[in-house]
């Protein structure tokens, strides 16, 4: 066989993937392969390898979700996409190693318990493993190693960002377009999603027995930290200081009319069933600029981080030597 370096390459098409891709699949299965395919190796990432197989899994996870598909990009180029996304994870969690990253398993177990709870029943969670071609101590590694990239990202990339209240201001000034008028609401949320896995019915079925639960004494936090499928669920739902207008419609009828510390009933949207709950609210002018802004704020946070996640990225990617490898008789 032959090989072939994969970075560097001048005019080569090299999509920057969102840091999603280090969660993608996390119970998606892969296509049965030919036993003189399954084990080829397809690239070599300093002392570790990448097999035909991590292709196909990964391959197939993003085909059937949906999810990190450029849109222009065609099979043989999005083969490519998804190689270099398991370079890429790979050099980060070495690094991890490197700087002496370690998952207790208590921590493990903790996501495991937090994972196992958002199905129906244990039934249901070991259904889907089946369906997914995983083992509970394959999913636990996997677990170990999203758990890792977090904790290294946190060190790394995480940990050198800050957005000032300066810089919100400042760029409500370049952009006043941006700026939301109008009091805000300190909100917190929790998202049920409907998909090809879970009906309408049974979305909305477990969100009422959330609000059963909430209207009990149980903590939102707790409960959007194990049940919540958005980008807030590890704050336990917080979403901070929003606007008016900011939200999609059906959650913005809700929250500027709930009473204050009252959990709404279940709200539906495009997205599946939502709770929410309102801290408090305030009036704009009552608000430092980076709450009344938080949307702002976020947007620059996420700019900062992109950068930054970028540079330190590259750094580990010029460091590490790397090779695709081409069986032989294929082009290359």
């Amino acid at each position: 066989m032959s090989a072939a370096r994969v970075l560097g390459e001048p005019g080569g098409r090299q999509p920057r993937p969102q840091l999603v891709w280090a969660l993608v699949g996390l119970l998606a299965g892969a296509a049965p392969l030919r036993a003189d395919t399954i084990n080829r190796i397809v690239a070599i990432v300093n002392d570790e390898v990448i097999t035909e197989a991590d292709v196909e899994a990964h391959l197939g996870s993003l085909l059937e979700t949906g999810q990190g598909r450029p849109a222009d990009l065609g099979a043989g180029e999005l083969r490519q996409a998804v190689l270099r996304r398991l370079i890429e994870q790979q050099v980060i969690l070495q690094e991890a190693r490197r700087e002496g990253v370690v998952i207790s398993p208590e921590e493990i177990a903790k996501q495991l318990d937090e994972l196992r709870g958002r199905f129906e029943s244990e039934e249901a969670f070991q259904q889907s493993l089946a369906e997914a071609q995983l083992s509970t101590e394959q999913l636990k590694e996997q677990l170990r190693r999203q758990l890792m990239v977090q904790r290294i990202l946190e060190a790394k990339v995480h940990s050198t960002i800050t957005v000032s209240p300066q810089e919100v201001a400042r760029e409500i000034r370049v952009h006043p377009e941006l700026a939301k008028p109008g009091d805000r609401a300190r909100v917190s949320h929790i998202l049920v999603r409907v998909s090809e896995t879970r009906s309408a019915e049974q979305a909305r079925a477990l969100v009422e027995q959330l609000h059963g639960r909430l209207t009990s004494g149980a903590a939102f936090a707790d409960l959007a930290r194990r049940h919540s499928e958005d980008s807030h669920a590890e704050a336990g739902g917080a979403m901070g200081w929003v606007a008016q207008g900011e939200l999609l419609p059906e959650l913005d009828a809700v929250l500027f009319s709930l009473p204050i510390g009252e959990v709404s009933g279940p709200i539906q949207t495009r997205l599946g069933f939502h709770l929410v709950t309102v801290e408090e609210r305030r009036a704009a002018s009552s608000l430092s600029v980076t709450e009344a802004n938080h949307a702002v704020y976020q947007q620059l946070y996420q700019k900062k981080f992109q950068q930054a996640f970028s540079r330190w990225l590259d750094g580990l990617l010029r460091r590490a030597y790397i090779e695709i490898v081409t069986p032989q008789g294929s082009a290359g």
